[in-house]
C-alpha cells in the first residue's frame, strides 16, 4: 500500500517467475551408502591413508561431502562404546583450503556426540597441526582406551610413529547451561 498526501492507494501486481531447480552448489555432507566405496577408497588411497580394513572394521561409519553429485571429501569414526576412533579424513586436492575438511570433522563430531560418543581418538603423520587448531591434544597412546588399542588401526595399520590424539566431547561441568 502507498500513501500519498493522505491518499490510500492499493497497487498489486503479480508477476510470474519460472521455477527452475538447479542442482545444490553448496557441498553437503551425508552417510555414506555402498555406492560410495569406489570413490571413497579413491579418496583415502589418494591421501595415503590405510584401506586394508575399511569393509571390514566393526562399528565404522563414515560421512562424505558432496557437491553436484561429485564426491570429494571423506571422514570416518570407528565406534568403541563411549569411545571412538576418527579415521580417514580426505578431502580431494583440488577442493583444499576451502574449510571441507574442518566441516567434515565438526560433522563427524556433532553426530558421535548426540549418538553418546564421549571421546574421539585419531593417529596421525601429517595432520597434528590441523587437529590440533580444532581442539585436540596429542596423547601417549598407553592412555587410549583398551578396545581402541586393540583395532587394526593401532595394532598394524598405522605406523608407531604416528602421533596419538584425542578431543573429549563431553562438555566440562562448568558449561552447564540453564534454560
Amino acid at each position: 500500500m502507498l500513501r500519498t498526501d493522505g491518499e490510500e492507494r492499493s497497487r498489486r501486481h503479480t508477476v510470474w517467475l519460472p521455477h527452475v531447480v538447479m542442482p545444490s552448489l553448496e557441498p553437503t555432507i551425508r552417510r555414506s551408502q555402498g555406492a560410495d566405496l569406489a570413490a571413497v577408497l579413491a579418496l583415502i588411497q589418494g591421501a595415503g591413508l590405510p584401506t586394508d580394513d575399511l569393509t571390514s572394521a566393526p562399528g565404522l561409519h563414515l560421512w562424505v561431502i558432496e557437491a553436484e553429485e561429485s564426491l570429494f571429501g571423506v571422514i570416518g569414526m570407528q565406534r568403541f562404546g563411549a569411545n571412538a576412533l576418527l579415521r580417514s579424513l580426505a578431502v580431494a586436492p583440488s577442493y583444499w583450503q576451502r574449510g571441507l575438511g574442518h566441516q567434515l570433522v565438526a560433522r563427524l563430531e556433532r553426530d558421535a556426540q548426540v549418538n553418546g560418543v564421549e571421546q574421539l581418538v585419531l593417529l596421525t603423520e601429517t595432520a597434528e597441526a590441523f587437529f590440533r587448531a580444532i581442539g585436540y591434544q596429542v596423547i601417549d597412546r598407553r592412555y587410549v582406551p583398551e578396545e581402541i588399542q586393540r583395532s587394526a588401526e593401532f595394532l598394524s595399520l598405522c605406523p608407531a610413529s604416528a602421533h596419538c590424539m584425542t578431543k573429549s566431547l563431553v562438555p566440562p561441568s562448568g558449561d552447564a547451561r540453564h534454560g
